[in-house]
């Protein structure tokens, strides 16, 4: 995996070397999708379970996700609305199971550069709510005593913060109506509770759960900022 990710790098930076700075106009909205690694923290983060604890802590694995922007004004401020899918494995009683992770998030965009004929590089951050599902079903409640945790049995929905800090690069080539964009960027989406409940009521609920990401992505540019 690190292996691929080092060649869409140096594929990128060839890009970025090669772009012209004539396509660098400003567009106005852009959809897309990327692809990456997932690294999630433990779903049971102080468990009280003594020395011989297991960590609920997904494996590293792959994450895609589409994605839908509009930028508005000279190109600074925007709004993302934003889907991902994974497949991790996580330890569990009967031994490692391979889960189905949906995530979800709509936020704010802020590039601290404007877009403009000499520009084919444009960071950006953004920050957002949304949702995440662990796709771990409906069903009888399951005590887990090494890890300290209780599945009460019924799938939901859990609440993110989403923090993310990339760049956009154009290119030279055009997908559809607009420029191709190739999109670098690190994400979080930031959990409040966990999927699993503590397995003595009488414990404090589980910690903040992280779900970062490092992605590569494109997408194309759609419209002309201030509708030119």
């Amino acid at each position: 995996m690190r292996r691929y990710l080092i060649s869409a790098v140096t594929i990128t930076c060839i890009w970025i070397a090669s772009a012209s700075p004539a396509l660098a106009q400003g567009y106005d909205s852009s959809a897309g999708w990327n692809a990456g690694v997932l690294i999630n923290t433990g779903l049971n983060d102080g468990a009280a379970t003594g020395d011989s604890s297991v960590e609920l802590k997904p494996d590293m694995t792959w994450l895609v996700s589409i994605h839908y922007d509009r930028w508005f004004g000279t190109g600074n401020v925007g709004f993302r609305a934003r889907g991902g899918f994974s497949r991790p494995t996580l330890p569990w009683v009967q031994g490692d199971r391979e889960i189905r992770v949906l995530m979800g998030d709509i936020g704010l965009m802020l590039r601290p550069i404007a877009p403009g004929p000499d520009k084919t590089v444009l960071p950006f951050v953004s920050g957002g709510v949304g949702f995440i599902n662990w796709g771990l079903g409906d069903g009888p409640a399951t005590t887990f005593d090494q890890a300290g945790a209780n599945y009460p049995g019924e799938e939901k929905f859990n609440l993110v913060a989403s923090a993310s800090l990339g760049f956009d690069i154009l290119t030279p080539w055009h997908w559809g109506e607009g420029p191709l964009i190739v999109r670098l960027e690190g994400r979080d989406h930031i959990q409040f509770s966990s999927p699993f409940d503590p397995a003595n009521p009488d414990d404090a609920e589980f910690g903040l759960i992280h779900n970062a990401g490092v992605v590569i992505g494109f997408h194309t540019g759609i419209g002309v900022l201030g509708g030119g």
